[in-house]
């Protein structure tokens, strides 16, 4: 982050929005059973020069999944931001939190809460001390950060805050830009919502992968609309969420509605509330991502041995890959409920036919017009009714 290797430290406001961005992609991550394990600044890049840039978590190297319960030992980070319990050898995800307030301690002052000579006094100090809050630039600083970062910084992981609860502090809150959309925009994200439904978990895992083909400009026009409806800044979109919105944008949608967009978008569970990564696959236009073209790229993405079909073999390592661990019999399961697998594999024209894609082809010039035609300034282009009406399918 050259950004900050510049500026050594920031405002509040500044440091603010950075961390909430940091701990939304923790959450994340945590949430799919991923361990960074080097949560710094220098792993946060800017995706673009734009004052307002989004920022995005680089460097899994030293990454891991971790079942639930499981605690790791391997005592691997950078020595400034390792958390206690890794110095002792026994941890889980909690100590990326312990990073992150690292991160936002030295966001906010300049300097680690911590430094020593060499590593093995270094160790002894983040084990043994207390960051310092009272001298230099935190006479100045406002109880609110203090309190949050003395919250990520306690060495007991089972009192430390978590990202998804740092999310909703109000030294995060209160930064938190007051969103505001144009009514068809709102109106559009709603209809879109209300006309999507999958029945089979491997078109929503398509969808998934297609969402990495969306721009950097497109996806920051999404995240905005996304804030806008994230109306607890918690990372996620909740019914009373979508209810604050129907009432601001005085929307006619009645509240069972409501109920059937959460079942429509999980396939697989009950959840009540709809991520960043299931809003992008909800909003985003599909007649310009789910094209043969499109497709084709997203087969080879599970066709990982090239063979022109994806089998279990397939389907499980590129689950695994996404750190979505499930047994050969629930990858099974995924692929016979495709009902157009042959022998357990499905070819392209299967995958094809899976994702209704002759439903939506268009010709090359028509797009390409309509790309040149529709603006990214413009308000509804990129927020268009999903067309994806599985629900219709025999």
């Amino acid at each position: 982050m050259q950004k900050f290797i510049k500026k050594k430290h920031f405002g509040e406001a500044e440091a603010s929005e950075i961390m909430s961005k940091a701990f939304s992609a923790v959450k994340y991550l945590h949430e799919k059973g991923i361990v960074h394990r080097d949560i710094k600044p220098e792993n946060f890049l800017y995706a673009s020069k734009e004052a307002d840039a989004e920022i995005k978590l680089i460097d899994f190297g030293l990454s891991r999944y971790a079942e639930p319960n499981q605690t790791l030992s391997s005592q691997v980070g950078t020595p400034y931001y390792i958390a206690p319990e890794i110095v002792h050898g026994k941890y889980d995800c909690r100590c990326d939190n312990w990073s992150l307030g690292v991160m936002m301690y030295i966001l906010l002052c300049g300097h680690p809460p911590f430094n020593a000579e060499n590593t093995v006094n270094l160790a002894k100090k983040i084990i043994c001390e207390e960051p310092d809050f009272h001298t230099g630039i935190w006479e100045n600083i406002s109880d609110s950060a203090k309190d949050l970062v003395v919250k990520l910084l306690i060495k007991d992981p089972r009192k430390r805050m978590t990202a998804k609860k740092a999310l909703e502090h109000p030294w995060i809150k209160r930064s938190k830009k007051v969103q505001q959309i144009q009514h068809e925009k709102a109106e559009h994200v709603i209809e879109s919502f209300k006309h999507f439904t999958i029945k089979k978990r491997l078109q929503k895992e398509v969808l998934n992968v297609l969402t990495t083909k969306i721009s950097d400009a497109e996806l920051k026009e999404m995240r905005e609309t996304f804030k806008y409806f994230d109306k607890e800044n918690t990372g996620e979109i909740t019914i009373a969420d979508l209810k604050k919105v129907i009432k601001e944008q005085k929307l006619s949608v009645r509240p069972e509605e409501l109920e059937e967009i959460m079942k429509h978008v999980h396939v697989d569970d009950d959840s009540q509330t709809i991520s960043f990564s299931e809003f992008l696959f909800l909003a985003m236009d599909t007649k310009v991502y789910l094209t043969r073209e499109m497709l084709l790229w997203v087969f080879g993405h599970f066709d990982i041995d090239g063979t022109g079909f994806i089998t279990v073999k397939n389907l499980k390592e590129a689950m695994t890959r996404a750190a979505k661990h499930m047994s050969e019999q629930e990858i099974t399961q995924m692929i016979n409920e495709t009902q157009c697998a042959k022998d357990g594999k499905i070819s392209f024209e299967d995958f094809c036919e899976l994702m209704k894609v002759s439903d939506y082809q268009q010709d090359a010039s028509e797009h390409h017009a309509r790309v040149k035609y529709n603006s990214l300034d413009s308000p509804i282009t990129k927020f268009r009714p999903n067309p994806l009406f599985f629900a219709k399918e025999a």
